[in-house]
């Protein structure tokens, strides 16, 4: 049985167990933050949606889209109103990219929004069409992910 005085002589400091518990927290931090970040490497795309109101599209309408991204690498976004063989883009964007993107968790939206001219509409016929948004990942861990495609039925009218 050992003496008290051999007992106390093991037993650790308040600051060597603070210092340890300290690193354990941030270890668990950095796990975590790590576990986030390959996870929007591989997702670079988190969400995407395509929007028109009203689904008749006639001059003054207002079509857009809503993604998200995962601010990993600058993504390609764009927005075209198709027709059989007949294609517009109508908007195309670069997705913003976190300064030090292994840490940062943030991710950003987009929700820009087009209004429907004369001028573009003439270039198309009446009757059905495609609204689509495409969101076009970067290379990340040796891979490209395919693009993510949203479709939208709508109706053109001029």
């Amino acid at each position: 049985m050992p003496t008290f005085a051999e007992a106390t002589a093991r037993r650790e400091s308040r600051i060597v167990r603070w210092v340890g518990r300290t690193v354990i927290v941030v270890a668990c931090v950095y796990a975590v933050s790590f576990s986030w970040s390959i996870y929007r490497r591989i997702n670079q795309i988190l969400r995407i949606e395509a929007h028109a109101t009203p689904l008749v599209l006639v001059p003054g309408s207002r079509v857009g889209y809503d993604v998200v991204t995962s601010g990993e690498v600058q993504n390609r976004i764009r927005l075209e109103l198709v027709q059989g063989e007949q294609s517009e883009v109508l908007h195309e964007q670069r997705a913003s990219v976190n300064r030090i993107s292994g840490l940062d968790p943030r991710v950003f939206r987009y929700t820009p929004t087009v209004t429907v001219t004369p001028v573009l509409l003439a270039r198309f016929r009446a009757g059905p069409a495609t609204l689509r948004v495409t969101g076009f990942g970067g290379q990340k861990l040796l891979r490209t992910p395919a693009p993510r495609v949203r479709e939208l039925r709508v109706r053109l009218q001029p």
